[in-house]
C-alpha cells in the first residue's frame, strides 16, 4: 500500500487485522483513526480472554499495530489508543467469538 494515498478505512483494516494476530485477543473494533498526509492515530477497542493479562495485551497491541500501520502505509503512527471493552471468561462466554466486530 506504501506509495498511493490511503484513506481511514483502509489503515482502520489494517488495524485491526494486525491486533487480531495477537494472542488472547478476540474481537477487535476501531473506533477512530485520525489521517493526514503524514500521520494517523487510532482508537482500538478489543475484548479479551481471562487468564491473559490485560496490561500485556494492550501494549502488545499497540505495537503492533503501529509497526503494521507504519510499515504498510509508509504514515507516521503518532498514537495507538487501546481499550478492553471486556474479558471473555472460557466455559462461560461464547467459545468462538470472532475476530472483528461491527465492521
Amino acid at each position: 500500500m506504501t506509495g498511493r494515498p490511503c484513506d481511514a478505512a483502509d489503515v482502520a483494516r489494517i488495524a485491526v487485522q494486525a491486533a487480531g494476530l495477537v494472542p488472547g485477543v478476540s474481537v477487535v473494533r476501531p473506533a477512530a483513526v485520525r489521517l493526514d498526509d503524514r500521520s494517523v492515530g487510532l482508537d482500538l477497542h478489543v475484548i479479551t480472554w481471562y487468564g491473559h493479562s490485560v496490561p500485556t495485551i494492550a501494549e502488545t497491541v499497540r505495537a503492533v499495530v503501529a509497526d503494521r500501520v507504519g510499515a504498510t502505509t509508509g504514515l507516521r503512527v503518532a498514537a495507538v489508543t487501546v481499550t478492553v471493552d471486556d474479558l471473555l471468561v472460557p466455559g462461560v462466554d461464547v467459545s468462538a467469538a470472532p475476530a472483528t466486530w461491527g465492521g
